[in-house]
């Protein structure tokens, strides 16, 4: 009779007093919470468990069983390796190739050897929010540290809600996408995005809820003068955060949402990598794709065929006319216009001068008929409500709401 195998050793029951691997748990544990500014109190009630609980997890005394691992995982937005990683590590986004002073640099010593552009971006970077906009893209400015860190705490106060809610996070529509960096390319891209969303050729204003509806998240905040807008790739989660300037016009904040989506794109064809510095062909582009996306071609072919207006027929007062259907600024339909032929180099020029005349004489604002404020902070509202009625998480919501300004 053959000799029966070995019977296997049970498996250890759930939350079992601790050990080595209890203490470095419970070290990751918390380095993570603290990352996360959370009390115990505020993790405990995300994962379930007991304050009394989360407090032997955290001092080493008990290993948590799986299912408990899990529930705390993902309270933390983190993974199962960065809980018994030392120190909490986690997984980092995709960083740019070292710099010859980076090469060899004893561990913790890089910071040195970063410019102040990546220095300022870098706590955004170690939660996976990797920046896509290049300085660059915004004349060469950078925006201010503190408007950084409010954008920092915006993100990750985003994140934690919809974790909280259970909400999901990856972007609905493909944030990597094959093209060619010139018109036709703009051209295409623009057009397999709009698909994506499933807008097709329809206009609308309403580009925030769309965007959002599909994971890409859209926050309005102060931003430093001459920084309109910023995009963001979440590693975490492959969706994106837009960031735009509160203070803009809506047709301004319309042009830079589109724009962001642009260095989407583009910092996706790069492998996921920081797109080169000082590529005015990457600025160009992304200029040209968010007029393409808010100005579809056979949109704005549709909308001169039916006024009979061709090169020779566009006036100032026209372009303000027809410009509002669409949502965009006056001078972005005024360029649509020339791309699509309709428009002469002259007529441009004279249209042009009369728009930022009216630029000089009233502030920047739009002429014409203006869009209505877009809504603004509207999803991360809706969670902020959500979170509310779920037990053990209104008053950490509440304090979410009370730093975006969102009413309660």
């Amino acid at each position: 009779m053959p000799a029966r195998p070995p019977r296997p050793a049970p498996l250890p029951p759930p939350d079992e007093p601790g050990d080595a691997d209890a203490a470095a748990f419970g070290a990751a544990l918390r380095a993570i919470r603290a990352r996360r500014g959370l009390r115990q109190q505020e993790l405990a009630a995300a994962a379930g468990l007991s304050p009394a609980q989360l407090s032997l997890f955290e001092s080493g005394a008990r290993l948590p069983a799986v299912r408990t691992l899990r529930r705390l995982a993902a309270a933390l937005d983190t993974t199962l390796d960065a809980l018994f990683a030392d120190g909490g590590a986690e997984p980092a986004a995709p960083a740019a190739a070292a710099t010859p002073a980076e090469a060899g640099v004893l561990p913790g010593m890089q910071d040195l050897f970063r410019t102040p552009e990546e220095a300022l971006f870098a706590p955004l970077a170690a939660e996976g929010v990797v920046r896509t906009t290049r300085r660059d893209a915004y004349a060469g400015r950078l925006p201010a540290e503190e408007d950084v860190r409010r954008l920092e705490r915006r993100i990750l106060d985003y994140r934690r809600l919809e974790t909280i809610c259970g909400a999901f996070r990856q972007a609905a529509i493909p944030l990597s996408l094959p093209f060619r960096e010139d018109a036709e390319g703009a051209e295409m891209l623009a057009g397999r995005v709009r698909e994506s969303l499933g807008l097709g050729d329809s206009i609308l204003h309403d580009y925030v809820s769309v965007l959002e509806n599909h994971g890409v998240r859209v926050v309005f905040l102060p931003l430093s003068a001459g920084v309109e807008s910023l995009s963001f790739h979440d590693a975490r989660s492959d969706s994106a955060f837009i960031a735009v300037d509160d203070s803009r016009t809506a047709e301004k904040q319309l042009f830079r949402m589109a724009v962001e989506l642009a260095w989407l794109y583009l910092f996706a064809r790069n492998g996921r990598r920081a797109v080169p510095e000082a590529a005015e062909a990457n600025r160009r582009f992304a200029n040209l794709f968010a007029a393409c996306f808010l100005l579809p071609r056979s949109a704005v072919l549709s909308a001169a065929a039916s006024l009979g207006a061709g090169r020779g027929d566009w006036t100032y007062r026209l372009v303000l006319r027809v410009k509002r259907h669409f949502g965009a600024s006056a001078e972005a339909f005024a360029y649509r216009l020339l791309e699509l032929g309709l428009l002469s180099d002259a007529e441009l020029s004279a249209i042009l001068a009369e728009i930022r005349r009216h630029y000089a004489a009233h502030r920047n604002r739009e002429p014409g008929e203006a869009l209505p404020p877009l809504v603004r902070n509207g999803r991360l509202a809706d969670l902020v409500e959500r979170a509310r009625g779920i037990p053990g998480a209104a008053d950490e919501a509440a304090a979410i709401a009370r730093r975006a300004g969102v009413p309660l």
